[in-house]
């Protein structure tokens, strides 16, 4: 498996839109491109960009764009308006890579057309220009240090060992110098993150996607099942705040799993030094699930060729189901963070 760390015009130029709505929870985390583009940008533009942020309920615009254009395997090059210029040949290059996204392409072309002009603007106002003596410089600094940091911390190996043969050839982190706050995920194993995150968040949240989803469900049915009849595994799925989302028990246990693998591989790397600490404050400590699992990850480690799938079969099969109380405690006693419960 290999991580490549790169930067990618078109991203930041979809980014742009989401600060030219003017809307507080951009322009404040980027005032200069702000002020260089979105004061002078034109009421026309204005007028255009306004309907969209209507209708999607927030000036969040870029992530849609993204995620849907980055199934084309030129999109990193080509020029967007050049792309949206092209609307049938685009919409069936989309419904030929991306079947499933059939409807969401249809979508597509009122939103492109809506928002064409806009980047046009952008652009004859010379924010490529501006892209690349401003942003590009920082982005490649940032590149030179995620780069040597993954290297010497043997991160694609780590990665290799814990996937094993589910491992993906190959994991793209775009940077980007206008993105913040947000970190998305694209299509594949390719995520966008933000120059003005630490190491640490952007190989936190990258990793966190590179692990979902994590198996095939029915791989390991037997395994969730099995922990879903668990009284405390049920009591904390049923106990959770719903506004942290995964509404049913698969998609929690699946996010517990994720959670675990992602904090495995960054304690190893030395991204987290208290993963068990993280664990009781996240989302109010109802992941306990990851608790036991990181632990038996850390106790137990798998062989490097083994898929996943079957090694978390085989952990699950060493934990005291019916009586996982006494492993989520015994895991915080082995991390020295004994709680009584």
């Amino acid at each position: 498996m290999e991580l490549h760390i790169q930067s990618c015009y078109n991203l930041d130029l979809l980014n742009l839109l989401n600060i030219l709505t003017a809307d507080p929870f951009y322009t404040r985390r980027h005032p200069q491109v702000y002020a260089e583009f979105g004061e002078a940008l034109s009421q026309d533009s204005r007028d255009l960009l306004y309907p969209v942020t209507q209708a999607l309920g927030n000036a969040m615009i870029s992530p849609i764009l993204a995620f849907i254009l980055s199934y084309l395997p030129d999109f990193e090059d080509v020029s967007l308006l050049e792309l949206m210029a092209a609307e049938d040949s685009l919409l069936t290059r989309l419904q030929e890579l991306a079947p499933r996204l059939a409807a969401q392409s249809a979508l597509l072309t009122p939103l492109m057309r809506t928002l064409a002009p806009v980047l046009a603007e952008a652009e004859n106002m010379g924010f490529r220009e501006y892209w690349h003596s401003t942003c590009l410089p920082q982005i490649r600094h940032k590149q030179d240090e995620l780069t040597h940091f993954a290297e010497s911390a043997h991160l694609e190996t780590e990665l290799d060992a814990l996937l094993g043969s589910s491992a993906p050839d190959e994991i793209s982190l775009y940077l980007c110098a206008l993105a913040a706050p947000h970190a998305i995920k694209i299509s594949g194993p390719r995520y966008i993150a933000d120059i003005s995150f630490n190491k640490e968040t952007i190989f936190a949240k990258a990793l966190h996607d590179v692990f979902r989803p994590p198996f095939e469900l029915e791989s390991v049915r037997a395994s969730l099942d099995a922990i879903a009849g668990d009284p405390f595994i049920r009591l904390a799925f049923e106990r959770k705040d719903p506004a942290f989302g995964f509404p049913e028990m698969d998609g929690f246990l699946e996010e517990n799993v994720v959670e675990a693998m992602s904090l495995y591989i960054c304690q190893r790397a030395g991204l987290q030094d208290d993963p068990y600490g993280y664990l009781l404050k996240h989302n109010d400590g109802s992941h306990v699930f990851s608790v036991i699992l990181l632990d038996y990850l850390q106790r137990f480690p798998k062989a490097p060729e083994q898929p996943f799938a079957q090694a978390f079969n085989q952990l699950v099969a060493q934990m005291p189901i019916g009586s996982l109380t006494s492993a989520y405690q015994a895991a915080l006693e082995n991390a020295g963070k004994p709680l009584a419960i």
